[in-house]
């Protein structure tokens, strides 16, 4: 049996979890670890407990006889969170793309877990409403979206909806010295770039024969293709190297670009997930 790991604080952002997680559990056999997480200077701890029983209330009314534990933490998020989670199956959390706070310490916390997370992390933007759209993943050049593409064929076929690979690419910057300075030919690297995304193709669908699965092909970076595809996309999936969130600014990370954007959950997979 899968276990869900759902952090929850009764915000609006947690709630919007909270339903995905339900959503998801209605379609497959889980248990579901609600964990409240509280700073040691906390007074009010009723209200963690209050929170608590109305998450179990929730999921025990929407799957009835599947499992359910409560769980009242104290700690530091994301790393008491994170900790409790160790080798579960999926952790599941809230954000709020329009806090207004989200470049500060309250907004890096959902991307500190996700990026450092070694099991995929689940982020619901408050507000989620379900939808019959596709499933979308993005496409490296390398295995480092092996783990990613893997986990969105899973999820496309739980939801019964398609799966939509992505490949984002963009032409290479010539510099003056040794190879890189010779002409760079747009159409071999489309060619080289069609192969790739053809060959995840092929692979799936020898997997996963009665999935419907789509590709596109797209010249932009690979946060802009993810976020314009988000607007018609049930779930963005995407590989994360464990960069951690400052790290990942400095390097452009995908995931730091497309979180606080996205118009669905996103959903961050670590790249040697399938070597754990």
């Amino acid at each position: 049996m899968e276990r869900i790991v759902l952090g929850y604080d009764g915000s609006p952002a947690a709630v919007a979890a909270l339903k995905w997680t339900a959503d998801r559990r209605s379609r497959s056999r889980a248990k579901v670890d609600v964990v409240n997480v509280i700073s040691p200077m906390t007074r009010n701890r009723s209200l963690g407990i209050e929170q608590l029983a109305d998450a179990e209330a929730y999921l025990r009314e929407r799957a009835p006889g599947m499992p359910v534990e409560l769980h009242r933490l104290e700690g530091a998020m994301p790393d008491t969170l994170g900790d409790f989670a160790h080798g579960v199956d999926l952790i599941v959390v809230g954000i709020d793309p329009a806090h207004l706070m989200r470049a500060a310490f309250p907004g890096l916390v959902p991307l500190e877990l996700a990026m450092e997370s070694s099991v995929p992390v689940c982020l619901v933007p408050a507000g989620w409403v379900e939808a019959d759209d596709p499933v979308t993943v993005g496409i490296a050049n390398d295995a480092s979206s092996d783990s990613a593409v893997a986990f969105a064929a899973q999820e496309a076929r739980l939801m019964s909806t398609g799966l939509r690979l992505v490949h984002a690419w963009l032409m290479p910057t010539p510099t003056p010295y040794g190879s890189t300075a010779l002409a760079l030919s747009p159409d071999h690297e489309l060619e080289h770039h069609r192969a790739v995304l053809d060959e995840a193709m092929v692979n799936l669908m020898e997997a996963h024969p009665s999935l419907q699965i789509h590709g596109d092909l797209v010249r932009d970076s690979r946060a802009a293709a993810l976020l314009k595809l988000s607007r018609t996309s049930s779930m963005l999936v995407i590989g994360t190297h464990h960069h951690g969130p400052l790290t990942g600014a400095l390097l452009g990370s995908v995931a730091q670009e497309v979180l606080w954007r996205a118009n669905c959950p996103v959903c961050v997979v670590p790249y040697d997930l399938r070597e754990r």
